[in-house]
């Protein structure tokens, strides 16, 4: 089901909300639970007739909540360092684990968003995707988010 950040089932709640930096217009919220780190971005509509909340089209991407661990290592420790600072062999661009039982992977990309600047896909590929019909769930993120936009210090924080 997808969730209205103004408007949470219990035991949820907003960790963070900031603009996207990948479109214009566009906000990302942080949502957690006890066992679960929900990404949500909203989107303006340009459709009158298909709209999640007023105006608005939702995208979410799951993940158990203990990935926000995995995937700043996978980030920060395997993906931006080198074969020779730890990091994965060169030529390597994504990593894939089960994390909690699901089957996660990040990939970095690079050209993501209007600017088409460098960044990852983050994916859960045991959660079917709740608007299309497709069996992953996956979020594009920017390294400018992720360092100038806090995402990385709020995924620290849970």
């Amino acid at each position: 089901m997808l969730l209205h950040t103004d408007n949470l089932p219990s035991g949820y709640q907003v960790e963070a909300s900031m603009d996207y930096l990948l479109f214009d217009d566009e906000k990302l919220f942080v949502v957690s639970s006890d066992n679960d780190l929900i990404f949500i971005k909203k989107s303006p509509s340009p459709y009158k007739n298909r709209q999640d909340e007023p105006g608005i089209l939702l995208y979410q991407t799951e993940f158990p909540r203990i990935a926000a661990t995995w995937l700043i290592n996978a980030i920060e420790n395997r993906l931006w360092r080198s074969a020779a600072e730890g990091g994965e062999p060169s030529g390597k661009n994504s990593v894939t684990e089960v994390v909690e039982g699901e089957e996660l992977s990040v990939r970095r990309v690079m050209a993501v968003g209007d600017d088409r600047s460098k960044g990852f896909v983050l994916i859960n590929a045991s959660r079917d995707n709740l608007k299309f019909r497709e069996d992953f769930q996956e979020i594009q993120v920017s390294d400018r988010l992720l360092k100038e936009g806090g995402l990385l210090n709020v995924l620290r924080q849970l």
